[in-house]
């Protein structure tokens, strides 16, 4: 069952995704523990009724939203991971944003530190939610790029692994407490070239998936006749979006010259005549071109 099925507010439906949403990569790396499906799952179920109170009454979750100086989405997901880490049985949130300034120079910034109640272990966590576009080769996590092309799949991973994981091990005394373990977590969606399936090496099988076309063929894609694309705001890049979500929303004109990417969900129709979410989907423009893979 979809987190759509479950929660009627938007907010609430977001604040599941971040919990409950496959991550793009896990494993043990090195000294750094990339969390999996599995502990999203437990984390899900263990935060399920609060989940649900939410739903009747989201007022507590939108005050602490309100409290953000910014309404980029990497904030609104850290803030949602911050409410999440307040509600869960399993975890106490020690500190967050602890930033380590030495020399007159910002080295860094520690997401969260936060401590497993059942093991008395103290945790340094960080977090990140990220949307990348696949081009060959497709196996090199560095042609995974952003819609800011400087970012790049293999790079962030890289700068999670050995700089942010390791800010608490070469600067402890920056902390109040000792840590034990370091845990990463990263979310969010890997779009491949219309019609494909391709995922990076090093990345989770089961990662969510999205697709990217150029403006130009989409009345070229059979598969795209009976749908209907409805342009989303970065804001709603996060959990799936219902019937009141799209009511009233102009649809996605192929024909209107767009000036870059913009992401979309396909809908169809479902057996009451409302639109459902099928897929999601990047519209770049026709002129719109990749770098060039570096050759060694």
């Amino acid at each position: 069952m979809s987190l759509k099925d479950h929660f009627n507010h938007r907010v609430v439906r977001d604040l599941a995704w971040v919990i409950q949403s496959p991550p793009i990569t896990s494993g043990l790396k090195a000294n750094v523990l990339w969390l999996d499906q599995g502990f999203c799952n437990q984390e899900y179920q263990d935060c399920l009724e609060d989940l649900k109170s939410l739903d009747k009454d989201p007022s507590p979750l939108l005050k602490h939203l309100d409290k953000l100086k910014s309404k980029r989405l990497g904030y609104r997901f850290e803030a949602f991971v911050n409410y999440w880490l307040h509600i869960s049985p399993n975890y106490d949130l020690v500190d967050h944003n602890i930033q380590i300034i030495k020399d007159k120079r910002t080295r860094g910034e520690i997401d969260f530190i936060i401590l497993d109640k059942q093991s008395l272990r103290t945790i340094h966590l960080e977090v990140a939610v990220k949307f990348y576009l696949g081009v060959e080769p497709y196996e090199d996590s560095f042609r995974w790029f952003g819609t800011n092309i400087q970012d790049q799949l293999g790079k962030k991973l890289a700068h999670l692994q050995e700089h942010q994981s390791q800010l608490t091990i070469k600067y402890p005394n920056y902390l109040e407490h000792n840590i034990d373990e370091h845990h990463c977590l990263i979310k969010g969606r890997l779009y491949s070239p219309f019609g494909s399936d391709i995922t990076p090496q090093g990345v989770y099988s089961d990662h969510l998936r999205g697709h990217w076309i150029k403006q130009g063929n989409l009345h070229k894609e059979s598969s795209l006749n009976d749908a209907t694309l409805y342009p989303i705001e970065k804001s709603e890049w996060l959990s799936q979006l219902t019937f009141n979500d799209l009511n009233n929303r102009e649809k996605f004109n192929e024909l209107e010259q767009i000036k870059k990417a913009q992401s979309c969900i396909a809908t169809r129709n479902n057996d009451q005549g409302k639109p459902e979410e099928v897929s999601r989907i990047f519209v770049l423009p026709d002129d719109f071109h990749f770098p060039e893979a570096k050759k060694n």
